[in-house]
């Protein structure tokens, strides 16, 4: 037999090992393998369960994404009625700011509380003074 290192004495002597392993020990090990790895292929960091938060992360980032598009539409076209329009400016100063004109007259309506007491009236900006209604 020639020597796969060359012509020397020396040979490659490989060793087999033949070694038995029982079927039931065999099916064990492999079932045992394959959970590991759907395990790791649903819960790792990578796994199924990680993509689906992520998909409903990213659905609820866009439904906010939408929601605030819209407010911003709004609000851009309330700036450009507020800097062309003088009452659309006038109606801000009465409605958020309680600003009259010589000569209104101001009705304030009281609702009066229930026997329970849960139904408070919240005051506003013209409630500053209680004496003159």
């Amino acid at each position: 037999m020639k020597s796969l290192w060359g012509q020397s004495s020396r040979y490659l002597r490989i060793k087999r090992s033949n070694f038995d392993i029982n079927p039931k020990v065999a099916r064990l090990l492999l079932v045992i393998v394959l959970l590991l790895i759907g395990a790791i292929f649903i819960a790792g960091d990578v796994g199924l369960w990680n993509l689906w938060t992520a998909q409903r992360r990213l659905n609820r980032i866009r439904e906010e994404i939408s929601v605030l598009e819209q407010e911003n539409a709004s609000l851009k076209a309330e700036i450009e009625l507020l800097r062309n329009d003088p009452f659309a400016i006038e109606k801000v100063a009465r409605e958020r700011y309680g600003y009259l004109r010589p000569g209104d007259k101001v009705y304030r309506i009281i609702t009066l509380p229930t026997e329970h007491g849960s139904d408070k009236s919240s005051s506003t900006s013209l409630d500053s003074d209680a004496k003159n209604p």
